[in-house]
């Protein structure tokens, strides 16, 4: 198993140590790498951190104690700290070394000024007008797939106000945990596949078709939940569609891929700072997702503005409202730097005609005239 040691000194990730290896392996092992006495090593884990009980706990494994792979763990040294077991201080050939992980080229993280207050969270907001491709909300309180419009110029909304990590006003600050991030994904027409992939399954950050194929198969499983009305078009049709690499998803893909990882997907609207959520009450854990009204992007809790991506945490309890409300503050940055985009005012015009519209609503209606779906934003 893989965990995210977080200390003073920056990231640590020990990879050699099994869901049977006990707390005193583990506080050997971080002690090892910090360089001060086991006894002194001081863990917290989950959301709020809670303290590891190291001397009533010290032979218990890390799975009894609720340990999983990926686990951040928060670090410090207390020096008044009992003494533990001789075990747990003298380590044996069974203790394994570790190394710290190799740094990596930190992400991009969003950049804003001082943002409002956030607004309220809700939880049955109004709903966003159905997309160009005729696709209509699972329920009435989901945003819709967006209009497909090609942005030429940038590759995301955020694109401006990307930078390293490091500069003032990064990210929001959620307390002793971190910094609440916008991960920039790829503007490919696969953005909130991308999204998706970073937050809930890695192993297919590049292999977004078998995301779209879980999809398809889903509908065509479930013909009652996903009936024609609800698709907007034929059910054949709409899973044929779905899969091509340029059909963009919306509410009835964060619906399904929130039944299929059994997690809540939390949308947050950045013009409206409208948060609506996917399975909400029927799971433990939150992901959370920006949207601009065209585009996707993860969103990361990241211990440090120059920490590498590769300890960003993007799975939450869903009893941490702290995390929720930096979010909806992060998204009021966006809004303050006008990194969204309007889908009932903005301009294109159709990619295959050339024609000018105005508005989702426009777009709608030519799509629905012509059978053009591919659209072209311009200022």
């Amino acid at each position: 198993m893989r965990l995210r040691i977080r200390h003073k000194e920056g990231i640590t990730t020990l990879s050699s140590l099994q869901d049977q290896s006990t707390l005193l392996d583990l506080l050997n092992a971080i002690a090892e790498e910090i360089k001060v006495p086991p006894h002194t090593v001081e863990c917290k884990t989950g959301y709020p951190p809670k303290l590891l009980p190291n001397e009533k706990a010290a032979s218990a494994t890390l799975a009894s104690l609720g340990l999983r792979d990926g686990e951040q763990i928060i670090v410090s040294e207390n020096k008044d700290a009992p003494p533990l077991p001789k075990a747990g201080i003298i380590p044996t050939t069974a203790t394994p070394t570790f190394a710290a992980a190799e740094a990596q080229a930190a992400a991009p993280v969003a950049t804003a000024s001082a943002a409002p207050a956030p607004s309220p969270v809700t939880s049955n907001p109004s709903p966003q007008p159905p997309s160009a491709f005729g696709s209509k909300p699972v329920v009435s309180s989901s945003p819709a797939a967006p209009t497909q419009v090609q942005q030429p110029q940038q590759s995301s909304p955020y694109a401006g106000m990307v930078t390293t990590a490091g500069g003032s006003g990064n990210g929001v600050r959620v307390g002793e945990l971190g910094f609440l991030v916008v991960r920039e994904v790829a503007d490919d027409n696969s953005c909130l596949f991308n999204a998706i992939a970073y937050s809930l399954d890695q192993s297919r950050k590049n292999k977004v078709h078998e995301l779209r194929r879980i999809v398809a198969q889903t509908i065509e499983a479930n013909p009652d939940a996903y009936p024609d009305v609800v698709l907007g078009r034929p059910r054949t049709e709409y899973c044929e569609w779905i899969t091509r690499e340029n059909s963009w998803g919306g509410a009835i893909e964060l619906a399904i891929f929130s039944e299929h990882y059994k997690i809540e997907i939390a949308s947050i609207d950045v013009l409206t700072n409208r948060i609506d959520r996917f399975g909400e009450g029927q799971y433990d854990h939150r992901a959370i997702l920006m949207y601009s009204g065209i585009h996707y992007d993860a969103v990361a809790l990241t211990p440090g503005l120059d920490i590498p991506a590769d300890c960003d945490q993007t799975q939450f309890d869903v009893s941490a409202e702290e995390i929720l409300k930096a979010g909806v503050q992060l998204a009021a940055k966006l809004k303050k730097e006008h990194k969204y985009t309007d889908l009932a005012n903005f301009t294109l015009k159709c990619s295959i005609c050339g024609v000018g519209l105005k508005g989702e609503k426009d777009a709608q209606q030519h799509a629905q005239q012509t059978y053009h779906t591919s659209f072209e934003e311009y200022r």
